[in-house]
């Protein structure tokens, strides 16, 4: 539940924002106040009209074009929401200036992250956090760099983005979850399993702690710990729809895969676009490649922040399908954001698929470079000693024909 979560975190931080700037803003419009109303109710093109509106009444108030560009990113105009932050920001050394300017360049920074363009996303970030005022907003901001971070691949310094948040609120549960993530993706089992121990102290209904301490123990090839540890979450239950997605979730973790398919196809068609995710992991255990493609790319349409397995998974999948060139734009994706803890899976599909297509010169470079950081791999020792003389072969035959 990891990225369902912190789409809600993320959506709640920009209302957060919006509903703030009520206050000390006595002489606001009707418009404005209108346009606040309908934004907290969700209602973004009504909130987006009625901000143009104030707008076109009063273009001198900041708060206008700050709450315009957040309607527009709720809205997915991503590129007119950075044109209204820009169109109100102001390089002056006056403190409500600096205020401001702290909102804007963090919603402009935000309009990026969700657009994808995560490294100008981290410039406007590193930018309001250099703003001294509105102290207030920096763990919201450090929560988005440290989303940002995770989806180019800097999980080292994304878990430090959450460590800086930690150091001011030690039981902040949504910092520790993605730490813990980080560190797992890093390698780092031991303190990946601190934080999510701690999520489930904290907070023992937590599904998404019991989910990430399972799959930590299992790589630890700590399987009857793993199984004790879904034990736990069984035992939290709840009738919301997100609870009936845990569930599915957790049934799918204990090999109930016919309960889970039912269950996950109910989830994501109220919403849970993550369930996308598990339902291609189930097709893809059936051997069934068409359609585990078909749900893990509807996964990648929908997430900002999907993480690197599913790079992987698509690869494979395509693959067998003999889809070899689709399939290496995919683990290319992946290796390019991936720590080079998470390397070794996306690298080895990467030689198999170049071997696929009968680049054996390529495969063998490829596979090189992959003993280099593994060389510990006898398997692949022996597919090297293998596609040498498949090359070797390949020569001979072009020197004959030439």
């Amino acid at each position: 539940m990891r990225i369902r979560m912190k789409k809600k975190l993320l959506l709640f931080g920009l209302m957060v924002l919006v509903i703030s700037t009520l206050t000390g803003c006595n002489s606001a419009g009707k418009y404005g106040k209108d346009g606040k109303k309908y934004f907290s109710q969700g209602k973004y093109e009504e909130a987006a009209d009625s901000f143009v509106k104030a707008i076109n009444q009063n273009p001198n108030r900041t708060d206008y074009y700050i709450d315009y560009g957040l309607t527009l990113t709720a809205l997915g105009r991503y590129e007119d929401a950075i044109t209204q932050f820009d169109e109100a920001y102001r390089d002056k050394d006056i403190v409500i200036i600096k205020k401001n300017n702290k909102k804007l360049l963090r919603g402009k920074g935000i309009a990026y992250f969700y657009s994808r363009q995560y490294e100008k996303a981290l410039e406007q970030f590193e930018l309001a956090l250099q703003i001294r005022e509105l102290s207030e907003l920096n763990r919201d901001i450090l929560y988005y760099k440290g989303s940002s971070l995770r989806a180019i691949g800097s999980y080292d310094l994304a878990a430090e983005a959450y460590s800086t948040i930690l150091s001011e609120e030690k039981k902040h549960v949504p910092a520790l979850l993605e730490r813990a993530y980080c560190y797992r993706i890093l390698g780092d089992d031991e303190n990946s399993l601190k934080d999510y121990e701690q999520v489930t102290s904290l907070e023992p209904d937590n599904y998404d702690g019991y989910f990430g301490k399972y799959s930590v123990l299992l790589e630890c090839g700590r399987e009857t710990d793993g199984v004790e540890t879904l034990e736990q979450a069984a035992a939290i239950g709840g009738e919301t729809l997100e609870d009936r997605f845990n569930q599915a979730k957790l049934h799918y973790y204990q090999g109930d895969i016919e309960t889970a398919l039912t269950e996950l196809e109910e989830s994501y068609s109220e919403g849970f676009s993550e369930a996308y995710l598990y339902v291609g992991e189930i097709y893809r255990k059936k051997k069934n490649y068409p359609k585990a493609v078909y749900y893990y790319e509807a996964f990648l349409s929908e997430e900002k922040d999907p993480g690197l397995a599913v790079y992987n998974q698509l690869g494979y999948c395509l693959m067998k399908q003999g889809n070899h060139i689709k399939a290496i734009e995919y683990l290319d994706t992946g290796l390019a954001m991936s720590p080079t803890g998470a390397m070794k899976g996306l690298k080895k599909n990467e030689i198999i698929a170049y071997e696929g297509m009968g680049e054996f010169a390529t495969a063998l470079e490829k596979l090189r470079e992959y003993l280099k950081v593994y060389p510990q791999d006898s398997k692949a020792a022996r597919e090297k000693a293998f596609l040498e003389t498949r090359t070797e072969v390949k020569e001979s035959r072009e020197g004959e024909e030439r």
